[in-house]
């Protein structure tokens, strides 16, 4: 039985219709997880809501459980995607090994790790939530989506990282597909948009730990961090460092890391883990995926339109911005700060004419001139 993939666009909100141009030009933002992917999502829809559909995956799971598609792979939605004739791209961002796998341990240190609240979290020793991490770090999975999951045929030994350009562009059956890496985000990433997808941005930073509950605790745990020998020669020979880093990049990232060093840990079997995870998972008392947690979730109504271009105004002014663009809060928000103060403006405005109208004409005319001016 064919698969109908037109049910995944219809779950994942993509329209078909190609008249409209933000429809004809869709973007997979379809990397791992806490790469820095929900700030550019945020980015490309704050500045080109109009012209893009933006998509966020990480995974098969994710989609599964945010949107009730089953069965149907991601790579197959970007395939489909592109057989309706659209403008494909697919994004995937590199980011450093160390402090990626201690974002990924922050981002569910509470749901599955000790299976608690983050305020707890914040007022436990942080020398128990090190030796936790250091017992995992070997298992948590950095991934290279580009290389490993898109299923293009990427060679790195061929098509290398260009460290001139800061990103990898390769086109397959029609699809783009780019690598970007975190690193470059506030210097490059505004010219490189520009020059791949012709849009003027600034990258907001968004959905980042620092802005979390869990801040304090991710705060002290990145000071005090010492990372054990054997895991540091792990990371030395990291395949993925160096491919996208240059050895003078790589070598000042190691030089940084030597510095920060400890005696060699005993972490977990694989067998250990996989209970580990096992008893983790079965502890987890509610969804641990977020579907709103974006500076802009890409809505394009009057009234988001509206505080996008507000938030646009302050940040091409160097100010910085707090606040989301989410359709049930921004709406009720113009209502009240737009749309019934213009219409009261509207209604002053009348009754000042037919002030004007009562003090000069008489009555016999008021209500022909109101019927040919109203």
């Amino acid at each position: 039985m064919s698969k109908d993939i037109s049910v995944a666009n219809k779950s994942l909100s993509i329209s078909d219709d190609l008249n409209i141009e933000k429809n004809r030009n869709i973007i997979f933002v379809y990397c791992p997880p806490k790469v820095g992917s929900t700030s550019l999502v945020s980015s490309i829809r704050l500045y080109a809501a109009n012209k893009f559909t933006v998509i966020h995956v990480h995974n098969e799971m994710m989609i599964s459980i945010l949107c009730g598609i089953k069965d149907i792979t991601i790579n197959e939605i970007i395939e489909y995607n592109k057989s309706l004739g659209k403008n494909v791209y697919v994004i995937d961002i590199y980011r450093s090994p160390i402090e990626q796998k201690i974002s990924l341990y922050f981002e569910e240190i509470a749901t599955i790790h000790f299976n608690t609240t983050e305020e707890h979290i914040n007022k436990m020793n942080p020398q128990c939530l090190i030796k936790r991490f250091n017992n995992i770090f070997p298992y948590i999975e950095t991934g290279d989506h580009f290389k490993k999951i898109y299923n293009i045929g990427y060679d790195y030994a061929k098509e290398p990282f260009n460290f001139n350009k800061k990103y990898i562009l390769k086109e397959v059956n029609r699809i783009k597909y780019i690598k970007l890496r975190l690193k470059d985000s506030t210097t490059d990433w505004s010219r490189i948009l520009k020059e791949l997808l012709n849009i003027d941005i600034i990258i907001v930073k968004d959905y980042e730990t620092e802005q979390k509950i869990i801040k304090e605790s991710f705060s002290i745990f990145k000071r005090d961090y010492l990372i054990p020998c054997n895991f540091f020669e792990l990371i030395k020979e990291d395949t993925t460092l160096k491919q996208y880093y240059s050895e003078e990049e790589r070598n000042e990232y190691i030089n940084i890391w030597a510095t920060k060093q400890t005696n060699d840990v005993v972490y977990y079997t694989a067998l250990e883990y996989a209970l580990y995870r096992t008893i983790s998972n079965e502890n987890i008392g509610y969804n641990v995926l977020q579907s709103n947690h974006y500076m802009d979730t890409g809505c394009t109504c009057r009234a988001c339109t509206y505080k996008r271009t507000t938030i646009i105004r302050k940040l091409n002014n160097g100010e910085q911005n707090t606040e989301k663009i989410i359709h049930e809060v921004v709406k009720a928000e113009y209502l009240q700060n737009v749309k019934i103060p213009n219409f009261n403006r509207k209604i002053q405005k009348i009754n000042r004419v037919l002030v004007q109208l009562k003090n000069k004409v008489p009555k016999r005319k008021i209500s022909k001139n109101l019927m040919n001016n109203f």
